[in-house]
């Protein structure tokens, strides 16, 4: 077992720097969507992406991230801490077996290679999201529907810009007018529901808002409830969205519009079986911190629900606060209160003040990647330009899945623990979340050899087995794409050998150094053991040239009804 802290804020959260919520605030406007197949066959100019803004390449349309070394917390208001020594990651530099997952399916997504389809800028920041029949993707500022073999299921030219979900919307309004993109999507398997979202904003970004779209079938295709959340001058940056039993979880980074500079890190609930019911009110509850960033919610895989009245698991960590290491891993658990949001909690889950955490000490080596700078520096064949990391904050997915005998959260995130090294997938399975303490099960840096691995997102089968997906480059290969996993039988923090989904024939060239801000590892939900992922790939040396896949696998011991 491996151990942990407690971090509580023992004064009162005025204590703390930045620290607000409960706020609960209802939709600025809110409408029932047209089927979306209809929409995009009565308005096929509209799907094409010559029509879309550029993102991702001008300033107005990437806030930085948080500057090493800000220490922003105010003189006085870090909670105090209660030491314990620090645990030390496991380091696989070898690996003992293949990977043993057998193919599914690998097709190409939106991309260059998609007919139709002219890039608009980057990185594409995919994401997916896997339902009975169908699979969802979106790549920042457009989104296709396919079928599980890879036909898309939208008129032609098979994929439509995200801001047409939201034309239901009044015109004139944020979500109706601009197609900004930094999206997410998933799927509600509980209500067999969709949940698509993604920011808008002005050309000045004076005016910001959060676009929600929850469908009213389990047909991607077919008609949504529609809801735009205004933020007013914030801009609400890098959502990522956690589906739970009693609200959607989605939380942000705030950056001010007119400075960029970083407000907070927020964490928002959003009224599910309201917002289910189409009813315009749906309220959104937030909390938010100036000494958080980049947090995750936790995201419901699997047929178990977690015990009643379990809290939403949120994860984040004090990178970019602190001048070096030791950093500390927060876990903060979110329970609001939809009838009465004042009661609304954000903290350690024992009683602690608002925005007091679970601490897990990384001690002092773990570094974030670059040799703890955080930024660009992944090799690539053929080229100067070095690739981003973001390893300023742990990657999306943050998987909850309830086993029955115990619960557990996983997740990834890339750090640099190595000389040879710039960025090393670590991952966590973290056991029975809500205990004081929880289990730290498995911690371990993978590292088989001295290429680049980033961009993860991992999954659990309903077995236990795991699958993690993720970028790899360096200097004598282009950026590709590679998987790998683990039963759950296999010996602990060991992953099998990796397998290559599709290697780059192309490296990412001139001065774009952003290699997508996310990926997305999901779970089908029709036999709980056929996993889907989607990343990015470039076919040739180039910049706004790249192209995405979509693949899908499974490990052998996994069958369906077993």
């Amino acid at each position: 077992m491996r151990k942990l802290i407690i971090f509580c804020a023992l004064g009162s959260s005025a204590a703390i720097a930045g620290v607000s919520g409960p706020i609960a605030t209802q939709p600025a406007v809110s409408a029932l969507s047209d089927p979306i197949y209809d929409i995009a066959l009565t308005g096929q100019k509209s799907a094409l992406s010559a029509t879309a803004p550029k993102f991702k390449v001008h300033p107005l349309l990437m806030p930085p991230k948080p500057t090493k070394n800000s220490n922003r917390f105010a003189p006085g208001a870090k909670p105090p801490t209660v030491t314990v020594p620090a645990d030390t990651p496991y380091t696989q530099t070898s690996t003992y077996r293949p990977v043993g997952m057998t193919s599914v399916a690998n097709f190409e997504g939106l991309g260059l290679g998609t007919p139709g389809f002219s890039i608009a800028g980057a990185p594409p920041d995919p994401t997916l999201a896997v339902g009975s029949t169908q699979i969802v993707q979106w790549v920042n500022t457009q989104l296709a529907v396919y079928d599980k073999t890879g036909n898309p299921l939208l008129p032609a030219p098979g994929f439509i810009n995200g801001n047409v979900i939201w034309a239901g919307l009044p015109a004139g309004g944020l979500c109706h007018d601009f197609n900004r993109g930094d999206p997410m999507v998933q799927y509600d398997q509980i209500a067999n529901r969709w949940i698509l979202t993604q920011f808008a904003f002005n050309a000045t970004r004076t005016l910001n808002a959060q676009c929600i779209a929850v469908s009213t079938t389990p047909d991607a295709t077919g008609a949504y409830n529609l809801y735009q959340y205004d933020f007013g001058t914030a801009l609400p940056d890098y959502a990522k969205l956690g589906v739970w039993t009693d609200a959607y979880y989605i939380t942000y980074n705030m950056f001010d519009g007119a400075t960029d500079a970083f407000i907070e890190g927020r964490a928002c609930a959003y009224d599910r079986a309201a917002m289910i019911a189409g009813n315009p009110s749906a309220t959104q509850i937030c909390f938010g911190n100036s000494s958080r960033f980049s947090f995750l919610p936790a995201d419901l895989d699997g047929t178990i629900p977690p015990p009643v009245g379990a809290p939403n698991y949120h994860i984040s960590w004090d990178w970019g606060f602190l001048a070096g290491p030791p950093y500390t891993m927060q876990l903060t658990k979110f329970v609001p209160d939809f009838t009465t949001p004042a009661n609304s909690t954000f903290n350690d889950g024992f009683g602690g003040a608002p925005f007091s955490f679970v601490g897990f000490d990384l001690g002092s080596n773990t570094l974030g990647t670059c040799n703890d700078n955080g930024n660009a520096c992944v090799p690539q064949l053929g080229t100067a330009n070095l690739l981003d990391t973001l390893g300023d904050r742990h990657m999306y997915r943050l998987v909850y899945r309830n086993f029955g005998k115990h619960d557990a959260l996983l997740f990834t995130q890339s750090v640099d623990n190595a000389a040879t090294t710039t960025a090393d997938l670590r991952w966590w399975e973290i056991r029975n979340p809500g205990a004081n303490p929880p289990v730290v099960y498995q911690n371990s840096t993978f590292r088989p050899s001295d290429d680049a691995r980033w961009m993860g997102s991992a999954a659990f089968d309903k077995l236990g087995n795991i699958a993690i997906g993720y970028s790899a480059s360096s200097a004598t290969i282009n950026p590709g794409i590679r998987i790998a996993g683990r039963r759950r039988a296999d010996p602990q923090n060991e992953l099998r050998t990796e397998a290559v989904v599709m290697q780059g024939a192309g490296s990412q060239t001139g001065t774009l150094h952003r290699w997508g801000d996310y990926t997305a590892m999901q779970i089908d939900p029709t036999d709980d053991c056929t996993f889907w992922y989607t990343n990015e790939y470039l076919a040739a040396n180039g910049t706004f040239n790249w192209h995405t896949r979509i693949a899908a696998f499974k490990f052998g011991n996994c069958k369906l009804g077993k």
